[in-house]
C-alpha cells in the first residue's frame, strides 16, 4: 500500500489507484491540492485501513492490475461513484463495467481519451510512409549494397480510410491531410465531419475497403467490434492496398489477415499492426512469418511522458468535478467507449 497526498486545508478527497504499488503509474503521480492516493491492487489492504468508505473514486491501471482486483476493490468501497480507466480502452474491464457499472446510472465512468493520440497519429504515418516509400527495400539494397533507383510513390492524392473516427482517427487524419491525402471516414453518424472529405455510414462499410489504398482501424474494443474487419472486408481492398490497426486487436480476424497477406492474387499488399487478439503476441503466431507486416508490441502510444499524459487526462476530469461542471471523457458504459 502507497499512499500519497498534496498539500490541503480540508477533508481530502480520497482516491484509490488499482495497480502495484511499485508501478511507474504511481511514481508519476501528481500532488494535488485536496486530494490523497492510495496506490494498492489488494481489496483486503484498502479495508484494513478503515477508510474503504471514504473512497470517492477508482482509477483502474489495467496494466498494472487485473479486472479481478477491479471487482475486489468495488466491493469493500461501497461509496464510489466515480470510476476511471487510466488507459482510453475500457475494454480492459469490460465485464466489470456490464456487470457493476451499467445497471446503476449514478456512477460516471471516464476514461484516458485524448492522452495518447497524438502518438497513434505518428504512428498511422509512419507505417503508410514504411509502405509506401518500401524502406524495406530501401535497407535490403543497403545490406547488399545494390544502387536500386526504383521508383518512389508518394502520399499526395491517395486516400485513406479510418475505420472508427474517434480522438485516434482525427489524430491520423489530421497529419494525413497535411500530405494531400483524401480521408474518408466510417463511422456510426452520416454528418459531416471538418476533418473527413466523405462520411461512410456503416450499412455501406465495404465501400470504405473498395476506395482506399490505406485502411486504418482505431475502433473500441466491445462487444459489437469484436472480428469487425474480415474476409470480406480483405478482400475488398485493393492489391495495392495497406492495413493499419493501432485501435483494439481484437477487432481484427488475423486468421483472415494472414490468408490476405499471403494471396498475392486477392490479397493486400501489406499491413501494421500495433494490437493483436492476445499480448503478447504467441510465438506459434502465423502473423511472425509475414514478410510483409510492420509488427510492434502495442507501444505505439508508449511514449516517455505516457504516465504523465495519463495522469493529464485524469486531473482534468477531477477538475471539472470540482467545478461542479460535467465530467470530461465520460465514458457509454453500455457501448463501451
Amino acid at each position: 500500500l502507497k499512499v500519497c497526498f498534496g498539500f490541503h486545508f480540508r477533508i481530502p478527497m480520497l482516491v484509490v489507484v488499482v495497480c502495484d504499488p511499485a508501478s511507474p503509474v504511481a511514481a508519476a503521480v501528481p500532488k494535488i491540492d485536496g486530494v490523497e492516493f492510495l496506490f494498492s491492487d489488494c481489496a483486503a489492504q484498502v479495508k484494513d485501513t478503515g477508510r474503504a468508505g471514504q473512497v470517492e473514486c477508482i482509477i483502474f491501471v489495467a496494466m498494472g492490475a487485473p479486472e479481478s482486483a477491479l471487482f475486489e476493490m468495488y466491493d469493500v468501497c461501497p461509496s464510489v461513484k466515480w470510476f476511471h480507466c487510466f488507459s482510453t480502452g475500457v475494454d480492459c474491464q469490460q465485464e466489470f463495467t456490464f456487470e457493476k457499472l451499467l445497471p446503476r446510472s449514478e456512477i460516471v465512468l471516464t476514461n484516458g481519451k485524448g492522452a495518447f493520440s497524438e502518438s497513434l497519429g505518428e504512428y498511422i504515418m509512419m507505417a503508410a510512409l514504411h509502405f509506401n516509400k518500401d524502406v524495406t527495400k530501401c535497407l535490403e539494397n543497403r545490406k547488399h549494397k545494390t544502387w536500386d533507383k526504383f521508383v518512389m510513390p508518394v502520399l499526395q492524392g491517395k486516400t485513406m480510410g479510418f475505420v472508427g473516427f474517434g480522438n485516434i482517427a482525427e489524430e491520423g487524419a489530421k497529419r494525413a491531410k497535411a500530405f494531400g491525402m483524401k480521408i474518408l471516414a466510417l463511422r456510426r453518424s452520416e454528418q459531416p465531419h471538418p476533418l473527413a472529405d466523405e462520411c461512410i455510414p456503416m450499412s455501406r462499410k465495404l465501400e470504405l475497403f473498395e476506395r482506399s489504398d490505406f485502411v486504418v482501424c482505431t475502433l473500441p474494443g466491445t462487444r459489437e467490434t469484436r472480428d469487425f474487419v474480415g474476409a470480406p472486408e480483405f478482400k475488398a481492398m485493393k492489391n495495392d492496398a495497406v492495413f493499419i490497426s493501432c485501435g483494439r486487436g481484437f477487432v481484427v480476424d488475423e486468421t483472415a489477415l494472414v490468408a490476405a497477406l499471403k494471396d498475392p492474387k486477392d490479397g493486400i499488399a501489406a499491413a501494421a499492426l500495433d494490437v493483436f487478439k492476445v499480448e503478447p503476441l504467441p510465438q506459434e503466431s502465423p502473423l511472425w512469418d509475414c514478410p510483409n507486416l510492420l509488427l510492434t508490441a502495442h507501444n505505439a502510444d508508449f511514449t516517455s511522458d505516457y504516465m504523465d499524459l495519463g495522469w493529464k487526462v485524469w486531473i482534468q476530469n477531477y477538475e471539472a468535478k470540482v467545478a461542479g461542471q460535467g465530467y470530461v471523457t465520460v465514458v457509454d458504459k453500455e457501448r463501451g467507449y
